[in-house]
């Protein structure tokens, strides 16, 4: 072979591989930024979430707070019957946070989610038999403690969660 088309050949193999390492780079360096972008998507849906449900669990914890007292306190039946509802209001907008947090972590989170709207129930449910006359002073005390308690609970893991860290047991 002559010279000038050993040199053409080498030319040629060169280039295809310079086009063909441009594109594996290419493609390689988009499916990285495609996860990225989809980690950074994931994580905004959690944060977006967990906020949402803490900030409801928290007007829930004021107006069931307001709400106890006043039952304690024996307010005028009305105003028991309009805290109730309102209390009643509150619990259904920490239900719906809960359902969306629930599809946006793990198992885990999804339990502790969980627990925090069974202890509201649980919470909402002791309040309305005190202001019936039929509930006991003791068991709602227990039922805030268990509320706050799992409020907590979810706010540490949700931290957890959105920093990266390992779920503790």
């Amino acid at each position: 072979m002559d010279g000038a088309i050993i040199g053409l050949i080498g030319t040629v193999v060169g280039a295809l591989s310079g086009v063909l390492g441009t594109l594996a780079a290419t493609r390689l360096g988009g499916a990285e930024q495609r996860r990225t972008q989809t980690d950074q998507s994931e994580r905004q849906g959690r944060t977006t979430a967990y906020a949402s449900l803490v900030i409801e669990s928290s007007r829930a914890y004021r107006v069931g707070y307001a709400t106890h007292t006043g039952v304690l306190d024996h307010a005028a039946p009305l105003d028991r019957a309009e805290a109730l509802r309102d209390f009643m209001s509150v619990a259904d907008a920490v239900y719906e946070a809960v359902s969306i947090a629930k599809l946006h972590g793990p198992v885990a989170i999804a339990r502790a989610a969980d627990n925090l709207a069974s202890a509201l129930s649980r919470w909402y449910s002791e309040v309305e038999l005190l202001a019936g006359g039929q509930g006991d002073e003791q068991q709602a005390s227990e039922a805030i403690e268990l509320y706050e308690e799992l409020e907590e609970r979810f706010v540490a893991m949700g931290r957890q969660i959105l920093s990266g860290e390992p779920l503790l047991r």
